[in-house]
Parts: C-alpha cells; structure tokens; sequence
C-alpha cells in the first residue's frame, strides 16, 4: 500500500497477519467513510513517537480505535475496543502488548479529554489524543478541507442548517479545549486557530 506506508510499518512491527490486516484494511474502506479512512490512520501514526516505551500499545491504539464507525451510532470506541480484544492476542509476542493500556487508549479517543496525573500511562494516552486531533493543526490547507470535506460527507444524512449548527458547537468546544489543554506548542495553536476559524467561515455561508 504505497500511498500508506506508516501503516505497513505499523503491520509490520506488530507482527499482525494477514487475516487481521484485511479485517483492518476492509473495516476502514467501507462506503460511508470519508474521513475515518486508511488515510486518517496512516497520518495519525506519524505523530507517534518510535521510541517511546509505550509505542506499541500506543499504535494498537491507533489501528483498532476507529476499526467500528457509523456516525449514527454513539456506541462505535466500544465496538472498536471490544473488537481489538477479541485479536490482540494474534499479534505481537504473547504478553508483550499490554491490552488494558490499549483498551483504555480506544476509549479515550471518545472524549478527548486530556490526563493530567503525569503518570507515564496517561502521557501515553495524551500522545494519542493528540495524534487522533492533530488534522485540526495540520499545516497543509488541502489536507484540512479534505478533513472538513469528509466529515461533512459522512453526515449527509444531517440537514445543512442543523449540521452547521452542531459542527460549529464541536469545533469552537475542541478549540477552547485544546487552547487550555496546554498540550500545543504555539505553532500548532496558531494552525488549529487558522483551521478552525476557515471552516467556521465555511459553515456560516452554507447556512
């Protein structure tokens, strides 16, 4: 898969067979999705650390955490997390994944809501959180409107007013979120502030 290399990588350094990798790859290009794709995966795992002790678990997390989505339902990190444990043990040596970091992991891309006890589990689950987040900063202007675009498109079924009433609610709640997360650096807060702002604009015309 050229267009996603950082995905073989992770297949790769997982040890995940070939039946878990078609489940994996098969679940992110279903029809519906536009957004939550191969592509997303593949440029949320550029933004975890190599050598960090915890990057395993952190790239199970990151492959497993949206395997489950349908935008109507409120149930999809449960499904991905109960999904991931039903394989963990199929790849990796036995043992050497800790499943419960993983799960806790998936679960917390639900909220988004950062950890502050220092402890080096919920650093680890902060780095992921980030990663999931990081389109909102990203640098490139085409790669967020592609962003912008595909959610929009996973919510076709949604009304354009009331979608652009709710979409401006999330974004203006992530923004102040991640403004008081102290977890950007200020280059990354000044891209989330252009992101964010565009698509506000965006959103206010097409109501």
């Amino acid at each position: 898969m050229p267009d996603h290399p950082w995905l073989i990588t992770a297949f790769d350094r997982l040890n995940i067979g070939g039946r878990t990798r078609a489940m994996i790859i098969d679940h992110h290009s279903e029809p519906h999705r536009h957004y939550h794709t191969l592509r997303h995966v593949d440029l949320m795992l550029r933004q975890i650390p190599d050598d960090h002790v915890m990057a395993p678990e952190m790239t199970a997390a990151t492959l497993f955490h949206d395997i489950i989505y349908d935008p109507a339902r409120a149930d999809n990190e449960e499904q991905s997390k109960a999904l991931f444990q039903s394989v963990a043990n199929t790849f990796t040596p036995p043992g050497a994944l800790d499943r419960l970091l993983v799960s806790t992991m998936i679960a917390a891309t639900k909220g988004h809501h950062f950890r502050d006890s220092g402890t080096p589990g919920d650093e680890a689950v902060n780095l992921v959180l980030k990663a999931d987040l990081s389109i909102l900063w990203h640098d490139d202007p085409d790669i967020y409107a592609w962003y912008a675009a595909g959610i929009r498109q996973e919510y076709a079924f949604v009304p354009d007013e009331q979608y652009g009433r709710a979409r401006a609610a999330i974004l203006t709640g992530l923004r102040d979120d991640l403004l008081d997360s102290r977890q950007l650096v200020p280059a990354e807060a000044d891209l989330l502030q252009r992101n964010i702002g565009w698509e506000l604009q965006l959103l206010a015309l097409a109501r």
